[in-house]
């Protein structure tokens, strides 16, 4: 593993660091979000980018700023990957996910139960070791846009029309509706569902009507969509702790000096962190906004045996996509090993 991380660190520190360029006066950066933004915020990638259009500007000596575009104003999170490219658009924070048809490595992130708790999660993404394995994979699909940070949203959860879920056994013969990825399907089936692809926008109806019988979505898709009027019972399963990227243009690094380029980085890597926090405080207050529902039931879950189940899913998903050494520098932080 020593191995490893010697030459991953010395491989991607060059891969970011090796644009040279000239640096402009007055370069503003425009870094996009699809997530709509408020006061005060309800998103974690909010804190998170207002910390670099905050910071950047005193870390360059005024030399670089920052305009933030939320809200998809520039465009989805796929439309906005090949804005990077072009450098229509110099940097964005996306989920994984989006970027699954340039770098089919991240689908690993869809393999549930990775990651133990948020403590294990935060170790991992302020592991440099993990970062620098990320941030070489796709530096290497020569996409046009580098790995600037990583952050994480919240953890995605299980609720259902008619019971709470407590042991796998509760899953069983379960009609659920899962997102539209192998992966997905592979977890959710070794769990003893009956899994299904539906429109995102159908997900209210469907369990409504009793086309399936539960779903899984982040927490504030479940307060802000009002899933628990017709799914009142919230299982926090914490299958998923949903990872951001926030990704930089390669036209607009060769635009930086490298001390530029440095800073850059720099306030994208505290951003992820910011939003672990940010994500931790905006879960709690959707949490206690959801036990305060009239009918609304919200179980805690031992996860324990699910991340058992599906550890072999694990090696099976990472040994295809090639990520070993992502795996095991995301068991190396928990207590599993």
């Amino acid at each position: 593993m020593k191995i490893l991380r010697r030459t991953i660190t010395g491989a991607a520190t060059g891969l970011l660091l090796a644009l040279p360029g000239v640096a402009l006066a007055g370069t503003t950066l425009r870094v996009a979000s699809e997530e709509a933004f408020a006061t005060p915020a309800k998103v974690a990638a909010q804190s998170a980018l207002e910390h670099v259009e905050k910071t950047l500007p005193d870390a360059t000596g005024g030399e670089v700023s920052v305009q933030l575009y939320p809200g998809g104003a520039l465009g989805s999170e796929k439309e906005l990957i090949k804005a990077l490219a072009d450098g229509t658009v110099d940097a964005m924070v996306l989920s994984p996910g989006n970027a699954a048809g340039i770098v089919p490595e991240v689908q690993l992130f869809s393999a549930s139960y990775l990651f133990e708790s948020y403590d294990h999660a935060r170790a991992v993404i302020k592991d440099d070791a993990f970062f620098e394995a990320l941030a070489q994979i796709i530096a290497e699909k020569q996409a046009g846009f580098q790995l600037a940070g990583i952050g994480l949203t919240g953890t995605r959860n299980y609720y259902s029309r008619s019971r709470a879920v407590e042991t796998i056994e509760d899953l069983s013969g379960v009609k659920m509706r899962v997102m539209s990825s192998p992966t997905e399907f592979k977890v959710w089936s070794e769990l003893g569902t009956l899994p299904t692809t539906i429109p995102a926008p159908e997900i209210y109806t469907s369990l409504q009507t009793g086309v399936v019988d539960a779903a899984e979505s982040s927490l504030p898709a479940i307060s802000g969509s009002k899933y628990y009027e017709v799914a009142p019972y919230i299982s926090l399963t914490q299958h998923q702790f949903n990872l951001h990227l926030f990704l930089v243009s390669d036209i607009a690094m060769s635009r930086l000096s490298e001390g530029q380029q440095a800073a850059v980085l720099q306030a994208f890597r505290e951003a992820g962190h910011i939003e672990i926090d940010e994500a931790i405080r905006l879960s709690d207050e959707v949490l206690a906004f959801l036990r305060e529902r009239p009918g609304v039931t919200v179980t805690e879950v031992d996860t324990a045996p699910f991340a058992q189940k599906l550890r072999a899913v694990q090696d099976e998903v990472a040994t295809g996509l090639g990520v070993e050494p992502l795996l095991e520098i995301i068991r190396s932080h928990g207590t599993q090993g």
